[in-house]
């Protein structure tokens, strides 16, 4: 568990620049913007959990005024390496005060863009899953025999991760995400008060050495009381969630309270 004498936080904001062909290329591929974060740490060539080890968190906030890149990290950043021309403004400051400041019962302010998920494991809710990837691949125009090999494939992977002791995941639907963030609050040591859930644009990664990725996020603001402050401090630290190398997962916090 993350604890106040060990960790230190680095917070960045960069204000991309709209006339930035690199810019412009890491708002339209994940997987570019990944690397170009990557480069802004210092790690050791080749290692596999750099990310990881330097708890390096982004995300893209849009307003009005244009795009803004917010990174954090247990370490500094290297602004310096940022493409000619990237940022219209860029700067970094300790953040570890919000750290200093989660205690329990105090009221926040919560922003994070997330990959909200459900997990299948009763074998009954898998086969209803199956029928029904079945029923919208026939009302997409798929013949029956495609159907059921969509059918009959969902029900093969479910066996495999069955046989792992793995349930199978699969994005949440509209209906249930503001349930999946309640949970995942709670055990971020939240209690939500006030939830707002946006759903975003797809995320389509990709890159020369893997298939491409693509996963459904979510943005979900509101208001929340600390009932765990251990476990806040770990979310913030660590973020939350998959996709946290294409910009999902940063927990920002702002105390209501004075």
């Amino acid at each position: 568990m993350t604890t106040l004498t060990t960790t230190r936080l680095t917070l960045a904001r960069i204000r991309l620049n709209p006339a930035s062909r690199a810019a412009h290329r890491d708002l339209v591929n994940p997987a570019e913007m990944h690397r170009t974060t990557m480069n802004l740490i210092d790690r050791e060539d080749g290692n596999p959990t750099a990310r990881h080890d330097a708890h390096l968190l982004h995300r893209i906030d849009r307003d009005p005024a244009g795009p803004t890149l917010l990174l954090q990290a247990t370490v500094p950043f290297h602004l310096d390496r940022l493409p000619d021309d990237y940022a219209l403004t860029a700067e970094q400051r300790d953040a570890t005060p919000v750290l200093e400041w989660i205690t329990e019962g105090r009221t926040v302010q919560y922003r994070i863009h997330a990959n909200p998920t459900i997990c299948l494991r009763d074998p009954a809710a898998i086969r209803e899953e199956a029928d029904r990837r079945a029923e919208s691949a026939v009302k997409d125009g798929k013949t029956y025999v495609e159907a059921t090999r969509i059918r009959e494939a969902f029900l093969e992977l479910a066996a495999r991760q069955a046989a792992k002791r793995r349930g199978v995941n699969l994005p949440a639907t509209k209906e249930n995400v503001t349930a999946w963030w309640t949970r995942t609050a709670t055990t971020s040591g939240l209690r939500p008060e006030l939830i707002t859930d946006i759903p975003l644009p797809r995320i389509n990664a990709t890159t020369s050495n893997t298939k491409p990725i693509t996963l459904r996020a979510t943005a979900f603001e509101g208001i929340a009381t600390i009932t765990d402050p251990e476990a806040t401090r770990a979310a913030v630290t660590n973020g939350i969630g998959k996709g946290q190398a294409y910009g999902l997962g940063l927990l920002s916090l702002t105390p209501q309270d004075g």
